[in-house]
């Protein structure tokens, strides 16, 4: 991942509806770090919105971003768990 690339997902970044607002970096991570963060928290955004289908056509798929959500989730809880800022 370049510069150009992280600073595009960190300048792009908005709170989904749902999932924590990760506004805030912590001081712990890497610019790059973050960046992966909210670029998997996108994705997962996105995921989201076709859930039915995943779980009907694509059940290994599904599967597979149920494993990224529950490791996206300990990341999160990690570095910004310490304080609630929830966008739910």
């Amino acid at each position: 991942m370049n510069n150009k690339t992280v600073n595009r997902i960190i300048d792009n970044y908005k709170p989904h509806q749902g999932f924590y607002d990760l506004s805030s970096k912590p001081e712990t991570l890497t610019k790059i770090e973050y960046a992966k963060v909210l670029n998997t928290q996108n994705i997962l955004a996105e995921a989201e919105k076709n859930k039915e289908y995943l779980m009907k056509f694509e059940p290994i798929q599904y599967e597979n971003w149920k494993e990224v959500s529950a490791i996206y989730q300990a990341i999160v809880w990690q570095y910004w768990g310490y304080r609630y800022n929830s966008n739910i």
